[in-house]
């Protein structure tokens, strides 16, 4: 299947490390030019750009808060300097993880945690669809939570519930104007420790080839085929994988 990206411009919130830096990769991998995004780990999200570049590609690194306006006003001022468009938006960092069941909850960490879920969505949305709708086209991706996974984290459930909420509402509006809106919804995560393992699952080696379960590289190829001229037709989706035990 052809994931071709090339001639996009991709931001990728929290690609220093995990689902975001295997997503930038990915990108990178099939043409993007990406936005390395990150607000802390300055050094591994220079990594992942230094990478990119080095291998043909192009990229460049901005340090923005995602949960304040003028984090995301930043990071699309810079996108738009340097690539003059934004094609592609992943927005992956949300809340915290709280192990604790309604009759237990912290309500002022809750609410936090709904905030950091739907903050990015918010703030960056009325920054980036303008342009996206006078082209006719973009994607918006968001990285939520399988439905069917049942956590004991009650108020984390119900932030990515929020996230997953604030995509489908918005999805028909950006549609009528080209643009698809789609979720994808991991179960756990087995995690990629480092850039040189999620570099080799990215170019489909060894580690990619014996993987057991899911990881953040599986998210990766998900969004990918969501980038492409092969998901263009799909929004409003949902799109789950599930960890193998």
């Amino acid at each position: 299947m052809d994931l071709s990206c090339s001639g996009k411009v991709a931001v990728v919130t929290g690609a220093s490390s995990g689902i975001g830096r295997s997503t930038a990769l990915t990108l990178a991998r099939e043409g993007a030019r990406v936005v390395v995004a990150f607000n802390t780990h300055a050094e591994a999200a220079f990594a992942v750009a230094a990478y990119i570049t080095s291998h043909g590609g192009r990229a460049i690194t901005v340090q923005a808060d995602l949960f304040s306006k003028e984090g995301c006003q930043h990071l699309v001022d810079m996108a738009m300097q340097n690539f003059r468009q934004v094609d592609i938006c992943v927005i992956n960092p949300g809340g915290g993880w709280h192990p604790q069941a309604p009759d237990a909850v912290d309500p002022e960490a809750a609410l936090e945690d709904i905030y950091r879920e739907a903050a990015p969505i918010m703030y960056l949305l009325p920054l980036l669809l303008p342009n996206m709708y006078a082209q006719q086209s973009g994607r918006i991706i968001t990285i939520g939570m399988n439905p069917d996974v049942r956590s004991p984290a009650f108020a984390y459930n119900t932030a990515k519930a929020t996230r997953l909420a604030a995509m489908f509402e918005a999805h028909s509006h950006a549609w009528s104007h080209g643009v698809t809106m789609n979720v994808v919804a991991p179960g756990p995560v087995a995690e990629i420790e480092s850039l040189a393992e999620a570099v080799e699952q990215s170019q489909h080696g060894d580690a990619w080839k014996n993987r057991t379960s899911t990881t953040s590289q599986d998210v990766a190829e998900a969004v990918a085929y969501l980038c492409s001229d092969a998901g263009r037709f799909m929004t409003g989706a949902v799109l789950p994988l599930h960890f193998a035990s």
